[in-house]
């Protein structure tokens, strides 16, 4: 079986159309309207994520998703193994 990590970029790489974990952490809410598409394959729920940067959409639903999909890694991961890959916390 898929470490954690390698399983999470599965996951990642399979039904989004990034390639890399993204900072979960470090996402905001969309305030008002902003032209974009969520990074989950044939999503077309409205927006309502964006990374620090500006980019890397999920709607309110994947935002969730990817949520939980992290915390399930994290919780997976032998104590401090990996900790960097995934930021500092929530």
């Amino acid at each position: 079986m898929d470490d954690p990590l390698s399983h999470l970029k599965s996951l990642i790489e399979k039904y989004t159309t990034i390639s890399f974990i993204p900072a979960i952490e470090h996402y905001q809410r969309i305030e008002g309207d902003k032209p974009g598409q969520c990074i989950f394959r044939g999503c077309t729920e409205p927006i309502a994520w964006e990374d620090a940067r500006g980019e890397t959409f999920l709607c309110e639903g994947h935002y969730q998703t990817m949520k939980q999909w992290i915390e399930d890694a994290r919780t997976g991961l032998i104590s401090g193994q990996g900790s960097a890959l995934f930021g500092d916390g929530d």
